[in-house]
């Protein structure tokens, strides 16, 4: 039964596994490796089974190497170079006719290493095989005894010696308030089309709580918020033009497992809003819509790029059908968002929605200051080109197109 249970799964990786080259006959030849523990410490020794699958209709003879040149690389990009030896003798075997042969081989994991590394061989493009580095003894030794050294010294000298280490006691709900939507304060090229955009996001459920261990999709409701207000820097009182407030509540996935290998991350957030301009009379300007928006994500931990598609369609629910009844026609029902750039460098994003009453684009550029200033200032440097319908709920009709150069905390 393990005999064919192996054979079924070299079948199902021989598209993964190219053709092993030994004989005239051999193309038929493919492998595969696997660990016989895929957990194991920093610094001890982790063992790979080499398995051979004979899919000819003939005898093979094949050698197998004593050493195998391989490497590990973890998700933060890391590679290391490690040697496996075999460890059992013979190294020239026979293989018969749809039988599988397998040879164990061994190598020290770097001391190093901790989280998930993928192994892949250097000399044959073998299938890859992933291992769990944990922390070893001594590493966990190490990080206690620096935490202890460091609370000895805090508290020889000052247990409190900022005022958030104070304000954080009182705070315990701190951790589930996180930033959401972009921040950013950007100055037009025409100074009356400044703006800038305020947002945050607050898990409403207690990630350890007894609700959120029954019903563990609690986790993903969030109350959320924005503000996005265009100011004219250019008049002598420097007014707002117009302020737009969004509330929000919304559900968003876990990252879903079924998608492409290729793929690292798919979410999908649904949620409520409501948007309004705050004023009254005339002026007043109000909507509320629903909306599903899925997040497809790609991103390579070697080179930091990413790139992200999140398509939006939002349905319009209670809009103010005396002031704004035709925002629809111009802030439409699709958006489109993407991203791509580097982790700690360029990011682009792009967004284009359509409506019956033109299409609308906004594209920002940013890149981090803290680059240019040996790490001594967190924000990004932002340049921001919009050509949109409805950026302001006020004036949703007239079409406005401006240049803005300033900062982001959030990009």
């Amino acid at each position: 039964m393990r005999l064919y249970c192996l054979r079924l799964l070299f079948f199902l990786l021989l598209a993964l596994a190219p053709p092993f080259s030994s004989s005239a006959g051999a193309e038929a030849l493919s492998r595969v490796i696997s660990f016989v523990e895929p957990v194991v410490q920093a610094g001890q020794q982790a063992t790979i089974v080499y398995a051979i699958y004979n899919g000819n209709n003939q005898p093979e003879t094949i050698v197998i190497p004593q050493h195998l040149a391989c490497q590990l690389l973890g998700l933060d990009g890391q590679l290391s170079l490690v040697t496996a030896s075999q460890l059992e003798p013979d190294s020239v075997l026979a293989i018969g006719a749809q039988q599988v042969i397998q040879r164990r081989f061994s190598f020290n994991v770097p001391p190093q290493l901790v989280g998930p590394q993928r192994l892949s061989v250097i000399e044959v493009p073998l299938a890859d095989a992933v291992l769990l580095v944990t922390a070893s003894e001594e590493m966990l030794q190490q990080v206690a005894t620096e935490e202890a050294t460091e609370l000895e010294v805090d508290e020889q000298f000052e247990p409190f010696p900022v005022l958030e280490t104070l304000f954080n006691l009182y705070q315990p709900y701190a951790a589930s308030f996180s930033a959401y939507q972009p921040m950013h304060f950007l100055v037009g090229t025409s100074p009356e089309n400044s703006k800038f955009q305020l947002s945050f996001k607050h898990r409403l459920f207690n990630k350890k709580g007894s609700l959120s261990q029954s019903f563990p999709w609690l986790q993903g409701l969030y109350f959320g918020y924005t503000q996005t207000s265009l100011w004219d820097l250019k008049s002598d009182s420097a007014p707002f033009k117009d302020t737009s407030y969004k509330p929000e509540m919304f559900f968003v996935t876990p990252n879903i497992r079924t998608r492409p290998d290729w793929l690292q991350g798919f979410f999908i957030q649904a949620g409520l809003q409501h948007e309004s301009n705050g004023r009254d009379g005339v002026d007043s300007r109000s909507t509320n819509y629903a909306y599903l928006m899925p997040s497809f994500i790609y991103y390579d931990a070697a080179t930091k790029y990413g790139l992200q598609f999140s398509p939006k369609l939002r349905a319009y629910i209670g809009n103010d059908d005396e002031t704004n009844p035709d925002l629809a026609d111009y802030r439409g029902y699709l958006e489109l968002e993407a991203k791509f750039g580097k982790a700690d460098s360029f990011v682009l994003t792009s967004n284009l929605r359509l409506a019956e009453q033109g299409p609308s684009f906004q594209a920002d550029i940013t890149y981090p200051i803290s680059k240019l200033l040996v790490e001594n200032l967190d924000l990004y440097f932002m340049v921001q080109y919009s050509n949109t319908l409805a950026e302001s709920l006020l004036n949703y009709q007239q079409r406005s197109e401006a240049v803005r150069i300033g900062f982001a905390i959030i990009r």
